[in-house]
């Protein structure tokens, strides 16, 4: 239970960082050409966050049906 409930609070940060970096990259894109060189570094940044989310999500997921 304590593993779930660990998972969960790292989940949160998680999601409040890919948000974060969701809209900085929104506001990147609105700006565009401006600002260009940041875009990969950023684009990475976010891919790597969303996909580790993906991947706690799942954990989450295998480790509650595990319970059941």
């Amino acid at each position: 239970m304590e593993q779930i409930v660990k998972l969960k609070e790292e989940i949160k940060a998680l999601n409040s960082a890919a948000i974060s970096l969701q809209n900085q990259l929104h506001d990147l894109a609105e700006g565009l050409p401006l600002h260009l060189e940041e875009l990969p570094e950023l684009a990475r940044q976010t891919f790597e966050t969303f996909s580790e989310l993906a991947a706690k999500r799942q954990e989450l997921k295998s480790l509650k049906s595990q319970q059941v």
